[in-house]
């Protein structure tokens, strides 16, 4: 018998398979060109972010990198799910195991033929592998490798994801410097003005509204100043959160100079596929949602255990080592399924609807990418309509402003035509400062939609 089982046994490996579907990615049919795309050449990879050409941007997102709490608990469940493809991998190799006792016993004798104390010592190695018969191994090992590949992208996600942010806020606080460094020239300029009509309405050459309306011009733009100031910390604080670092020892040096405001192409639909790591991570988990339902089917049928064991047995220590204790066992063993309820056709429909549900996410997350993109695209393409317009309309401000302080010094017109042209030009520069803002941010949103930089 021990002849016929080991030459069965190669023919179990070779007719052995894998039940269930066979899986195969969705295909998705994209457009050939992106609705309001300017031009089309592949969009940034690697270091995308230095197209800013900032290191102190760079230098902010390396330290995120490091110390980021959140990156740091998504590598984790990486690491999970690395370990639990290792659990699964287990059940594809024989398993061995040992035990050894020695026990002193009395049986009772009303439930015995034989009474009385006595020895008993075993001491044994078991050794048992699952002949995967139907792929019930396989499927397992499937499932979790591709659960831990989708980890991986969720992973490349997060760190977009932090890239993107860290990017947004820094752009923000330096559109907050060149904001706040505006008003404290705006403030200066209405301080002059402030002295300048407070001495001309002591001589008599200005009214007292005159005077009134100079300081309530001032004032106003100090409390504005003082609000400028006040979102600039808020972008600090924010800052030194996904840095992972205390706000309260966090600084960055302020600076005048506004940031770069790059033209970031954007590829073609199809880039999307390759490019955006929780599209990755998505497909990955319908192709472990697939396996699962294999791994199900598999529980339908016979499971196949070849075991061995070999040790002795005796009731003496002594008598261990001694030929006629030694004891093996040698065969395999057969689990049927029988009648459970109806759970392992309940399990199957779950594990379709499963995989249903994965494909159906696997789809909104490819239109939601595809709205962010086109979303960015239009944002970028009107941003920067609106921003040449700004600067237009700030520059014919500044002129009007500085026409009606001449008009003013030369007694032609009164304070309030001043105050009005000069409210009417800081308005229009902080306009033209938001949208050149909102641009940036658009560029960095458009960068991350589309991946950023990353590739499958």
């Amino acid at each position: 018998m021990t002849v016929v089982r080991f030459a069965l046994l190669p023919a179990l490996l070779l007719v052995s398979c894998a039940v269930g579907p066979r899986y195969s990615p969705p295909r998705i049919a994209t457009e050939a060109a992106w609705k309001n795309a300017g031009f089309s050449a592949a969009p940034p990879e690697g270091s995308w972010w230095e197209v800013f050409r900032d290191p102190e941007l760079t230098r902010l997102i390396r330290e995120a990198e490091r110390d980021s709490a959140g990156l740091r608990a998504s590598l984790e469940r990486l690491n999970q799910a690395r370990a639990d493809l290792g659990l699964a991998r287990v059940d594809a190799f024989p398993a061995l195991t040992g035990d050894v006792y020695g026990r002193r016993q009395r049986d009772s004798g009303n439930a015995n033929f034989s009474s009385g104390t006595y020895e008993d010592y075993r001491g044994a190695l078991n050794l048992t592998w699952e002949i995967d018969l139907w792929g019930r191994v396989r499927r397992q090992v499937g499932a979790a490798a591709a659960e831990e590949q989708a980890a991986a992208y969720d992973y490349e996600g997060a760190r977009l994801s932090l890239r993107g942010e860290i990017a947004r806020t820094y752009l923000s606080l330096r559109f907050a410097d060149a904001d706040i460094a505006l008003l404290e020239r705006t403030a200066a300029l209405r301080a002059d003005a402030r002295r300048l009509t407070e001495v001309r309405y002591k001589l008599g050459g200005s009214s007292r509204i005159d005077f009134e309306r100079a300081v309530t011009e001032h004032e106003a733009v100090l409390a504005e100043l003082a609000a400028a100031r006040a979102d600039r910390g808020r972008f600090e604080n924010a800052l030194a959160a996904l840095t992972g670092r205390r706000a309260s020892g966090f600084r960055v040096a302020a600076r005048r100079d506004q940031p770069v405001i790059p033209a970031v192409p954007a590829g073609v639909p199809s880039d999307l596929l390759r490019r955006r790591p929780d599209l990755a991570a998505a497909e990955r988990r319908l192709a472990a949602a697939s396996e699962r339902i294999g791994l199900v089917v598999a529980n339908y049928l016979p499971r196949i255990t070849l075991g061995a064991t070999g040790g002795a047995r005796a009731l003496r220590a002594s008598d261990l080592f001694d030929a006629g204790s030694r004891l093996w066992t040698l065969g395999p063993e057969m689990q049927l399924p029988t009648l459970q309820g109806g759970s392992l056709g309940a399990n199957r429909k779950r594990a379709e609807a499963l995989y249903r549900e994965a494909l159906a996410n696997h789809r909104d997350i490819l239109l939601v990418a595809v709205r962010d993109t086109e979303d960015a695209l239009t944002d970028g393409r009107h941003l920067a309509e609106a921003s040449a317009a700004r600067t237009r309309g700030a520059a014919s401000a500044a002129r009007a402003a500085a026409l009606a302080r001449k008009r003013y010094l030369g007694g032609v017109s009164d304070y309030f035509e001043v105050a009005d042209a000069e409210r009417t030009a800081l308005t229009q520069e902080r306009a033209a400062l938001a949208t050149n803002r909102a641009r940036a941010l658009a560029a960095t949103r458009l960068i991350q939609a589309l991946g950023g930089g990353w590739t499958q």
